[in-house]
């Protein structure tokens, strides 16, 4: 074979490769681009929490537990953490079980403590197990501006002054009181919590270098790497060539 053949289908190959490859040359060279200056852009502070990309990545969306309380929302999430509103108050062990109000008291029950707030969302005090509450403690209630913790077969009526719990005799009147029932969390809150997600950072590297898609996705940008050598080296055999039949 001449010069002027192999050279005609040197280019052939190249142009097809090159066609083959260019969308994943583009993409790889934004994400790359995008990676490289990944400080400025801030990539790894930006959490995605979407559920089919949580799934993927085999975590487990954590839906936070919340309840209103007037125009504010007191929840807790899967770092542990109890928030209200913005705001985040302290240690939650999950689940937030349930939230009592009065008119100068919030009150939620975590796993194995309660946290004492204002109604402003100030965090007053906490009472645990330790300090006496009980541990199959399962929910809060509120009746004539007392706060009652509800058990599985009993009820105890909760002093806020003296962190302490006196027995109640009568449950009936568990049948009166008011019980503050769950509620979902509108998505303006759901950036509270950063412990459940998937960095933007941490998609475009698993992007990047195939590994979002597993082992195949890893082999595909490995043999989109040799192409892409492939292309250089055609390309320069190509234009090695070409000068060699200028100067003949």
């Amino acid at each position: 074979m001449d010069i002027k053949k192999s050279i005609i289908l040197n280019l052939r190959w190249h142009r097809r490769i090159g066609l083959s490859v260019f969308v994943v040359m583009i993409f790889l060279a934004i994400t790359g681009f995008a990676l490289n200056h990944s400080p400025a852009l801030s990539l790894s502070k930006i959490n995605l929490t979407s559920d089919w990309l949580l799934s993927w990545y085999g975590v487990a969306p954590q839906r936070a537990e919340a309840y209103a309380v007037a125009d504010n929302w007191v929840y807790g999430t899967g770092s542990e953490q109890l928030y209200f509103n913005h705001q985040p108050l302290g240690y939650c062990p999950p689940p937030l079980a349930a939230v009592a109000t009065t008119d100068q008291l919030i009150v939620a029950l975590c796993k194995g403590s309660m946290a004492l707030l204002t109604p402003q969302g100030l965090l007053l005090e906490t009472f645990n197990q330790v300090q006496g509450l009980p541990a199959n403690s399962t929910g809060l209630a509120s009746i004539d501006q007392r706060i009652i913790v509800l058990g599985e077969a009993m009820a105890w009526e909760f002093d806020p002054e003296l962190l302490n719990l006196s027995a109640v005799d009568d449950l009936s009147i568990i049948n009166q009181a008011s019980i503050l029932q769950p509620a979902t969390l509108p998505p303006a809150f759901n950036s509270g919590d950063n412990s459940q997600g998937i960095s933007l950072e941490t998609l475009i590297v698993d992007l990047h270098s195939g590994r979002f898609f597993g082992d195949a996705g890893v082999l595909f940008v490995d043999i989109v790497g040799l192409l892409i050598c492939f292309l250089a080296f055609t390309g320069l055999w190509a234009w090695v060539n070409h000068q060699r039949l200028r100067k003949q």
